[in-house]
């Protein structure tokens, strides 16, 4: 990732937390059937990922969470 963000990212983020972000990132991309080529999913992504690293999420993935039991 390049520009500001990404320049922000690699200096506060750690390898553990870029790795929990590209897990949310893939349900994100699966629960939101996102084509990641298109420019509006891209944006997206980015909010998301802004949101996940410096700010609360506005968007989770639906779906059991992972401490419920069924």
């Amino acid at each position: 990732m390049g520009g500001p963000l990404g320049q922000r990212i690699y200096e506060h983020v750690s390898k553990e937390a870029w790795q929990q972000w590209l897990a949310v990132q893939t349900m994100l991309i699966n629960e939101h059937r996102l084509i990641v080529i298109e420019p509006e999913a891209k944006r997206f992504l980015a909010e998301q990922m802004e949101q996940f690293f410096f700010g609360s999420p506005k968007t989770t993935p639906s779906g059991p969470n992972p401490g419920e039991q069924e």
